[in-house]
């Protein structure tokens, strides 16, 4: 009797699995995908139609700059959320995690004097030491993710309330803040770093075996061990990318802002997880869609800019951002279960 799930069914040829699920997810749950994708970016469309009617300004170039701005941090993480998630597990630590390696790089450059690029990378591998901690503990620990970040979570965000008690002066480094947070023919950087990383997120998403394994790991985690696909790494390694992707977004957030703050991220890891699932990836693992967790996090962002332009209260932004969150979710579930 064949024990194996279809979906991750593999050929296992000089210890590389290599799955015909793959080519399936071109199929079926890519149509499906692409369903889901679109339900999305109609929405978006007619949302941001509305508020451009009420407030023209919503529209000027000016605002639709500072909307890339601000989408492309909740994208970068949100594209490394969307590995993690379809592999059926979730990451609650980025928010601190992006406010403690933000002003660990601050100060090791500031108090220190090491050059900003080198306290970028030990910052960077500080989050993979971390996100390499949440990886084992919940793997080896068999502990729940979600327990095992939230607890992390309170030690980065209090390891980083202590760090706080150091001051940070103004860092003089031209080339660093115009790489990560300059202008390129008029338009900010961050957008470009947004595209390039969610661009790389979804080729290794759909066209490696890494992508495949991620996606058979989530729908089946026992078939896939029985496929000879290394679980526990490709969840270590998803727990990674989680960490390293908020110390990144914190480094563009601290490069615009030439400022930092222990509570940094603080509700970061909501508003992730948020545009991962409105952009269809499952909270029960085995599909996602990294273009999906872009127009999530396009449509968040322009819900809560809308907002702002209408002169909603912060109460208010929040209740509206919320039923908009259960709406999509609603529209992406009813077209999947449609095809």
């Amino acid at each position: 009797m064949n024990t194996t799930d279809p979906a991750t069914e593999t050929a296992v040829a000089g210890g590389a699995a290599v799955m015909p699920w793959g080519r399936r997810a071109r199929g079926a749950a890519g149509q499906i995908a692409g369903a889901r994708e679109f339900a999305i970016l109609v929405f978006l469309i007619i949302i941001s139609v509305a508020i451009g009617i009420a407030r023209p300004s919503f529209f000027s170039t000016s605002n639709l700059l500072a909307m890339g701005r601000q989408m492309a941090e909740i994208a970068i993480m949100g594209t490394a959320a969307t590995f993690l998630i379809t592999a059926r597990e979730l990451d609650l630590s980025v928010g601190s995690v992006y406010g403690f390696c933000t002003l660990l790089m601050a100060l090791l450059a500031a108090n220190q004097g090491i050059d900003l690029w080198i306290a970028l990378i030990i910052a960077l591998l500080v989050a993979g030491a971390l996100g390499v901690v949440n990886g084992l503990v919940t793997t080896v620990g068999r502990i729940p993710s979600f327990i095992v970040t939230l607890g992390m979570l309170y030690i980065v965000r209090g390891a980083a309330l202590v760090m706080s008690a150091y001051p940070v002066a103004r860092l003089p480094h031209p080339t660093f803040y115009e790489v990560l947070a300059g202008d390129l023919f008029g338009i900010p950087v961050q957008i470009f770093w947004m595209l390039g990383i969610v661009i790389l997120g979804t080729l290794v998403f759909r066209r490696t075996t890494f992508g495949y394994w991620v996606q058979a790991t989530g729908s089946n985690e026992m078939a896939a061990r029985l496929a000879g696909i290394p679980v526990r790494r490709v969840k270590i390694i998803c727990f990674v990318l989680s960490a390293v992707s908020a110390a990144f977004a914190g480094a563009l957030s601290f490069a615009h802002l030439t400022s930092v703050s222990p509570t940094a991220g603080a509700g970061d890891e909501l508003t992730v997880i948020a545009a991962v699932v409105i952009g269809g990836t499952s909270l029960f693992g085995g599909h996602g869609t990294i273009i999906g967790t872009f127009l999530g996090a396009a449509l968040l962002t322009i819900v809560r800019n809308g907002l702002v332009q209408l002169g909603g209260e912060g109460r208010l932004q929040e209740a509206f951002l919320g039923a908009i969150i259960i709406l999509a979710v609603l529209i992406h579930t009813h077209v999947g279960r449609r095809r």
